[in-house]
């Protein structure tokens, strides 16, 4: 077989992509030509009056049949046939399919006048579509044969050489021009097919070139984010290690090993020592969301979301307690509970979910935890009656480095990138989350938000 695959395309999945649709349409394209062969003698004979002969009636209609057997055995190699084998690809399903449609073709022009065929235009449609799959040679290649292979049945009718046949009842006078006409014919289709041919290979190529191109371009722009990443994680870590210097000498004053400290100053301490919390989480969330995109997690982990949940609650146990909040967990899941994953970024998801929860719920409030599943999914909803987010800005909510106005307003500490991580995390799972406020557990004063989080379950092997 002829190897028709460009250099270029051999690891290309998008171009394979387009060549394995367009034969699929040309497949189900060709089940309509059998429909319309099979109108073409009904119509014609009862209608127009073509006044067909009986062997113009069973070639066509023996053409319809064989195509339609072709066709079925051409639907079942397309979805079995892979793109990149080398004894027959795409391409070459391609070129094989053609060659058969206009083996039929030649026939039907034919047995229908040749030039005088009203079916001969057909010739185009079948360059057209020859020129967006296949590369430029091979079509011209067709291109010159069928106009010779036409010019010569042409030639031999004229001179009675082979049965002429016509559409009677529309052409009556087929011998009333010379052989020059034919020729004269032959000359110009030729032009026609080879410019047709020029212009819709050429315009096909500039395609696939440009669709290179943005994959070049695409691929460029990745290896500029993971560098980066790599940056950021460079610089981040370097600003880490003063600030946890910092700690290791505000932990040693407040020890009071160095001296006995004021009240006064204590809260001063302790604050600052807060504040230095703070932005070690920051740093650690830029570090782990550096890591998400500098890392390709495999996510193949079997993970319990019972067994993470419970041990972000027990992380932020003495802050629900100092709070007075009334934190409601229930795993309503009988059935299997894992899923597939990467365990420290969903750890990660769900810390920044929860931890936001507590701090942007008021003393004495609720917080509700659920685990619910819906057939092959997982729902975990966490709904707390907090200060919520204005409705015009959930739009905005999972935007980098966003932070809801009156959670600004109330002077509630954050950076504004937890949520935007947590989107990208639960989408590299394949999940959703959306966001709701006012909860379904809010009210007039505190109304809360619900999140939505819908992921796949990791299916055992009755499930395939």
């Amino acid at each position: 077989m002829l190897n028709l695959i460009p250099d270029w395309a051999e690891h290309y999945e998008d171009f394979w992509k387009s060549i394995r649709a367009r034969n699929f349409w040309f497949i189900q394209l060709r089940y309509y030509a059998v429909v319309i062969l099979v109108l073409f003698v009904l119509v014609g004979q009862y209608i127009i009056k073509f006044n067909l002969q009986d062997i113009q009636i069973r070639v066509i209609l023996s053409i319809a049949v064989l195509i339609l057997a072709f066709n079925i055995c051409f639907n079942i190699i397309n979805k079995k046939t892979d793109c990149k084998e080398i004894k027959i690809n795409c391409l070459q399903l391609s070129l094989i399919m053609i060659e058969v449609d206009l083996f039929f073709l030649t026939i039907l022009v034919y047995i229908t006048g040749v030039f005088f065929s009203p079916l001969y235009m057909l010739y185009v449609f079948h360059m057209i579509i020859g020129s967006l799959i296949l590369p430029g040679w091979i079509v011209y290649v067709l291109a010159a044969v069928l106009s010779m292979i036409n010019t010569i049945l042409a030639i031999a009718i004229h001179y009675s050489l082979i049965p002429k046949y016509l559409l009677e009842g529309v052409v009556r006078h087929l011998n009333d021009h010379s052989v020059g006409f034919e020729i004269i014919f032959s000359i110009v289709f030729t032009f026609v097919l080879f410019t047709i041919v020029y212009l819709a290979n050429t315009i096909a190529k500039q395609l696939y070139q440009r669709e290179e191109e943005l994959r070049i371009s695409l691929k460029k722009l990745n290896e500029a984010e993971i560098s980066k990443q790599k940056y950021t994680l460079g610089i981040v870590h370097e600003i880490k290690s003063p600030i946890t210097a910092v700690q290791s000498i505000l932990d040693l004053i407040l020890s009071k090993y160095v001296a006995p400290i004021d009240e006064k100053v204590e809260e001063k301490l302790l604050r600052a020592r807060a504040r230095s919390n703070e932005a070690i989480a920051l740093i650690n969330d830029v570090l782990k969301y550096s890591r998400i995109k500098l890392l390709d997690s495999s996510l193949s982990d079997d993970i319990d979301l019972d067994e993470i949940i419970q041990k972000i609650i027990s992380q932020h146990e003495d802050e629900i307690k100092l709070k007075k909040i009334s934190f409601n967990f229930r795993n309503l899941v009988k059935g299997e509970k894992l899923i597939k994953g990467d365990k420290s970024l969903l750890e990660l998801a769900f810390s920044n979910l929860i931890s936001n929860a507590v701090k942007y719920t008021n003393d004495k409030g609720n917080i509700f935890v659920i685990i619910t599943e819906n057939e092959n999914l997982l729902d975990i909803e966490i709904s707390d009656d907090g200060i919520g987010i204005p409705e015009k800005e959930l739009k905005d909510i999972f935007s980098q480095l966003y932070r809801a106005s009156n959670a600004k307003k109330e002077g509630k500490e954050g950076s504004g990138m937890g949520l935007s991580i947590v989107k990208e995390i639960i989408e590299k799972h394949s999940g959703i989350i959306q966001i709701f406020s006012p909860s379904k557990i809010g009210t007039t004063t505190s109304p809360g938000t619900t999140v939505l989080i819908t992921l796949p379950k990791k299916l055992n092997s009755n499930n395939y």
